[in-house]
């Protein structure tokens, strides 16, 4: 009985069912020569109809975003002209109002000054500072 015990037995297999064979089904030449080449023409002519579309509207899109852009990049130019023209206009403008002639003009006619004849130029000593009551800094 140990024996028995000990010694196991093989899984059954199921080698004795019966396979079922399918047989593939082979259509016949008469009906299924001239409908498949057909449908796939069908078929491959439609995905070709369709990428040209999708082409074509990609192109147009295209197209109409350049437009787009060169009508942008015309306005960003004709505002670039006018402010190098405003600053040209300010650049002459500092410049005739920083001529020296102008200026002795203004100091003379408003503000009374006149042009100094002799000058005469005074140094501080270092020491004059502070005895005048200056920091001495």
């Amino acid at each position: 009985m140990a024996r028995a015990a000990a010694a196991r037995r093989p899984a059954p297999r199921y080698e004795d069912e019966p396979r079922v064979v399918r047989r593939r089904t082979v259509p016949s030449r008469a009906r299924g020569t001239q409908s498949a080449p057909r449908a796939r023409t069908v078929r491959l002519f439609f995905v070709f109809v369709v990428c040209l579309a999708v082409l074509g509207v990609g192109r147009v899109a295209l197209s109409f975003a350049v437009v787009q852009k060169s009508l942008q990049t015309d306005v960003v130019r004709t505002e670039q002209r006018r402010i190098e023209a405003v600053n040209a206009d300010l650049a002459a403008q500092v410049t005739r109002l920083g001529s020296a002639a102008r200026i002795r003009n203004i100091a003379q006619s408003q503000l009374g000054l006149v042009l100094a004849e002799r000058p005469i130029y005074l140094r501080a000593e270092a020491g004059a500072t502070r005895a005048a009551g200056g920091s001495g800094r």
